[in-house]
């Protein structure tokens, strides 16, 4: 009975991380299971990854192209014996794809979501994650205000009907970091570590040489500001992006719901960066 129930528990996580193209009773059903990073040449990352790996976060994967492209040829109704399996389907939940992607592409952005770790996981939370260029600071405390300063002044340009009072700090490391904090006490008085490297060569995506970062500004109020201004979360984002320097990135780790899922996704300067690869 033991082995059984183990049994069924595999399946059920194998379930969760894989998208089944194929049923289990059609001949040449296979399973295809989304990529780690690391297996992945690099040229072949999506920009949201990138943009990721140099906030130093680890947990989620790009849908490759490919499997993008054979997920829109799939018709889970279409009783031709090519049909999406629980785990895919499920991941199906967009009413339209996003700007730009394919309904396949959509729907492999939804499993995506399945794949990342516990709730304190920083790949599960949401991260304001700035690189400062090093001509607009002296040291890497006027670089952290200065970037704090930068997302408090784009919330009040954009919630005109009401801000989360919760304060925002910045910090070294991201939310859900198990070294965010120095102690228990500076974890309960909300006192991350802060942010203290100097300047240095600057992630290929950016413009700037050299900058200070990666500075997490920590604890970030998006789905306060956004409930408070009749918005979702997501677009909250999105806005909040559109008046932040392109040295300023978003990431929101995506939310998997019965019906209209949310994608992962990095947001910059408006635009809206989905783990899709090249």
């Amino acid at each position: 009975m033991g082995n059984k129930s183990t049994t069924i528990r595999i399946g059920l996580l194998a379930a969760t991380v894989a998208l089944l193209v194929g049923c289990s009773g059609t001949q040449g059903a296979k399973t295809v299971q989304l990529p780690e990073p690391k297996d992945v040449p690099r040229e072949k990352w999506s920009d949201a990854m990138h943009v990721l790996a140099a906030m130093g976060i680890s947990g989620q994967r790009d849908v490759p192209i490919e499997l993008a492209g054979a997920v829109d040829r799939a018709s889970p109704v279409s009783g031709s014996g090519t049909v999406l399996g629980d785990a895919g389907s499920s991941a199906v939940s967009f009413a339209s794809p996003p700007t730009g992607l394919s309904v396949g592409a959509a729907a492999g952005i939804g499993l995506g979501l399945m794949l990342l770790g516990g709730s304190s996981d920083p790949a599960r939370a949401t991260q304001v994650v700035a690189w400062v260029p090093a001509d607009q600071a002296s040291s890497p405390e006027a670089a952290s205000a200065l970037a704090l300063r930068k997302v408090e002044d784009a919330r009040k340009r954009v919630f005109a009907n009401g801000l989360s009072k919760l304060p925002m700090q910045t910090g070294k490391y991201p939310d859900g970091h198990h070294f965010g904090y120095a102690s228990l006490a500076d974890s309960y008085a909300e006192r991350p570590i802060p942010y203290s490297e100097e300047a240095a060569k600057s992630p290929s995506f950016l413009r700037s040489p050299f900058s200070f970062g990666p500075i997490f500004i920590r604890d970030n109020q998006f789905t306060l500001d956004a409930y408070k201004n009749d918005m979702t979360t997501s677009e909250a984002m999105q806005l909040v992006s559109k008046g932040l320097p392109e040295w300023i990135y978003i990431y929101h780790p995506g939310q998997r719901l019965r019906k209209n899922s949310i994608p992962a996704a990095i947001f910059n300067q408006g635009r809206v960066l989905h783990f899709v690869g090249k």
